[in-house]
């Protein structure tokens, strides 16, 4: 469960510590018995929010603030070159590189991962473990816990894979040691493991363009031993169980060769050893008029909205399973406020969410805030200054710095008559 996460040099962010615990002092009454949860319990009875929300002005730096998620998994897998995951805020030179460390907990284990870069190198890698060091790495050189040292795995022989795996032979890291050990090695330490194998459980979505249902549906059968069939009928029990009128979903792979043109919106899979084009015929059955069933082509005749639903409901429900975290951006994007509320309440509902996963996401949509679903810890206010980048504030930090906010209703509308900084003010 995340407990903390550090933004340094990332496009508008100057230097931003989020906070997930809960800052509310004094549990409600009977939570334990309550369905919706105030928070989640970590080891040593810390508290963290299961979800954060993140409003703001356009432009006040709310996207890039999950976007850094987004941007340090892909440094730590390796997705691009560090080049292109280089991108500093351009408008105040404090910083020369972008840092990323982020907190968890693990049981009764609190994990802290930082990483620093430039466009060039990874100047620093570590990983700690209650406070003790597992690993750290600077400029190629390497300290290690004697927990992380065997027989087969010498000092040296750690020093040898950061050297001819983690470098470009010249004298540069550029690929993340946690994720090469984790992922090459992961029988060699179990705290290495635990760390590659939360960050890898992260998943950021933009949902202005939304996930494919076919990409859904593989990271969902992931949990599920690779069950496509099981995954998509997880899916679309959900659809249908919010008020989505579809009856069932269908997809079937079929090979295309390399002069078809696919209609708009149809996913491409193509196998990198062989080379072989697959996409997937998508079909949605509904009952017509006459209780009948009609067939529709999912991808051409089923709702923005809908696609958008089912491809993010495999995110969420792979969260929910693996107690991981869920970054969501724009996530009012073609959904109805009340889908909104009820996806938020899959995290907070303590019978759907019994592994502590996490929902972040932003949305410029306040009337999730009328149902008082989210705490005080659960909301923050993101706003920009010239001389910070962008700042970021929780209700629960202003409420106890004096502020007249009573609860989550009250909030709301003092927030949409202008008294925070966090709405944009036009003049047209």
């Amino acid at each position: 469960m995340l407990s903390s996460f550090l933004i340094r040099n990332f496009r508008s962010i100057l230097e931003l510590k989020l906070d997930f615990t809960y800052g509310e002092g004094k549990a409600p009454n009977r939570h334990q018995e309550q369905e919706i949860m105030p928070f989640l319990e970590g080891g040593k009875k810390q508290r963290l929010v299961p979800c954060m929300a993140f409003f703001g002005a356009n432009a006040s730096g709310k996207t890039n603030i999950l976007r850094s998620f987004a941007i340090l998994k892909g440094l730590i897998r390796g997705d691009a070159p560090l080049a292109d995951l280089f991108d500093p805020n351009r408008l105040n030179r404090k910083f020369a590189d972008t840092t990323f460390e982020l907190t968890f907990l693990n049981g009764e284990d609190t994990f802290n991962y930082k990483v620093t870069y430039d466009s060039s190198s990874i100047k620093e890698e570590a990983l700690l473990k209650n406070g003790s060091t597992c690993f750290r790495i600077r400029e190629l050189k390497a300290e290690f816990s004697p927990a992380l040292l065997s027989a087969a795995y010498s000092e040296e022989k750690l020093a040898d894979i950061i050297r001819v795996e983690c470098s470009d032979g010249n004298g540069r890291q550029t690929k993340s040691f946690l994720h090469r050990i984790g992922q090459a090695y992961p029988g060699l330490n179990a705290d290495l493991k635990t760390a590659a194998t939360y960050i890898g459980n992260l998943n950021y979505q933009d949902n202005q363009h939304g996930i494919p249902l076919p990409i859904a549906v593989s990271i969902l059968a992931s949990t599920l031993k690779g069950d496509r069939s099981a995954a998509l009928s997880e899916i679309t029990d959900v659809v249908r169980r919010l008020d989505i009128d579809i009856q069932g979903i269908d997809m079937a792979q079929r090979e295309v060769d390399e002069a078809e043109i696919l209609q708009p919106g149809a996913f491409l899979q193509i196998n990198p050893m062989t080379g072989a084009r697959h996409t997937f015929l998508t079909t949605s059955t509904h009952k017509d008029v006459d209780g009948k069933t009609a067939i529709f082509d999912f991808i051409k005749q089923e709702s923005a909205g809908t696609q958008r639903l089912a491809g993010l409901m495999g995110l969420v429900l792979y969260t929910l399973r693996t107690g991981g975290l869920l970054v969501i951006d724009e996530m009012e994007c073609s959904l109805h406020p009340l889908l909104m509320r009820e996806i938020v309440l899959m995290f907070k509902k303590r019978s759907l969410n019994p592994r502590g996963a996490q929902l972040v996401f932003n949305t410029h949509n306040t009337d999730i805030l009328d149902d008082s679903i989210l705490r005080l810890s659960e909301i923050s206010l993101v706003r920009k200054t010239l001389a910070n980048g962008t700042i970021v504030r929780r209700l629960i930090d202003i409420r106890k710095d004096g502020e007249d906010i009573r609860n989550i209703t009250n909030f709301r509308k003092q927030y949409l008559d202008g008294l925070y900084s966090g709405i944009p003010h036009p003049a047209l």
